[in-house]
């Protein structure tokens, strides 16, 4: 038993050692570059703005802006209770045939990814993870997007699908067979390295624009595809469907320095 238990930490510790080397061999984020075309200020006057989050189970709690604008209207898709008084309104989702027929994950990550199949009534949205907390008015982060229909962060580390599935990998946050097989296709597919890479964790999209719904359908039924994160899958997606990719506005290069949005915890509960 001494010996099985040994030999398990030798292979633990191996296995670290190679994902510290591999990290930084390949450390960069020289892909990470802003290449959005300057443009004036997007006009917000008329425009219906909704702020939204989901949250399936007890994946997050539920955490309330610090500053609730006027004139946005803010939902929270989830199958909890949420306390009296909230700034969010609640969309019950059991009330959804998706809800039995994809797991909390894919239940989430198909709000996540279509805002429009279910905010149709809104000009922009702006998505939020379950485990960031608002700080500022976000009718400037949108009106920053100029003439882009699409806003997410760089990553702050990385800026290759490559690198970022080793992390997976090492972490173990998605199946690594699916994972491997993942990003072996993209390799074949001549998807090149350090294309870029983004944290996903707040995104921003106009209702109205084709190209980003194409974008956004196209990404969801990637995931489904290959269900593991969906970091892997956007850079991808963004070269093969040939998205201009000066038309994504980048919000930031690093979310935990944005003084508008905060990650305050990790998620609750590991995702079904």
């Amino acid at each position: 038993m001494r010996i099985f238990r040994r030999k398990r930490q030798f292979l633990e510790y191996t296995r670290f050692l190679e994902h510290r080397a591999y990290s930084f061999c390949h450390f960069t984020t020289r892909g990470n570059r802003r290449l959005e075309k300057l443009s004036p200020r997007l006009d917000t006057a008329n425009l219906r703005m909704a702020v939204y989050t989901c949250i399936v189970g007890h994946y997050d709690s539920l955490i309330e802006p610090r500053i609730a604008e006027p004139g946005i209207d803010y939902y929270v898709f989830t199958d909890i209770d949420i306390p009296a008084g909230s700034v969010w309104k609640k969309i019950d989702i059991t009330q959804f045939d998706e809800y039995h027929e994809f797991s909390p994950t894919q239940l989430n990550r198909r709000i996540k990814m279509l805002p429009f199949c279910y905010l149709p009534d809104y000009d922009y949205s702006v998505y939020v993870d379950g485990n960031i907390e608002i700080e500022g008015a976000v009718t400037p982060v949108v009106a920053e997007m100029g003439d882009c229909p699409f806003g997410t962060h760089y990553h702050r580390t990385r800026d290759c699908v490559y690198v970022e599935k080793v992390r997976v990998n090492y972490l173990r946050k998605a199946d690594k067979e699916t994972v491997d097989k993942q990003t072996a296709a993209y390799r074949e597919a001549g998807f090149p390295r350090h294309y870029g890479l983004y944290e996903n964790s707040i995104l921003i999209r106009s209702h109205r624009d084709e190209s980003v719904r194409h974008l956004m359908e196209a990404w969801w039924e990637e995931y489904m595809r290959y269900p593991t994160r969906d970091q892997l899958s956007l850079p991808y997606l963004i070269w093969k469907t040939g998205y201009d990719k000066s038309s994504i506005h980048i919000i930031g290069t690093n979310i935990d320095r944005d003084p508008n949005f905060r990650r305050i915890h990790s998620h609750i509960t590991k995702p079904s």
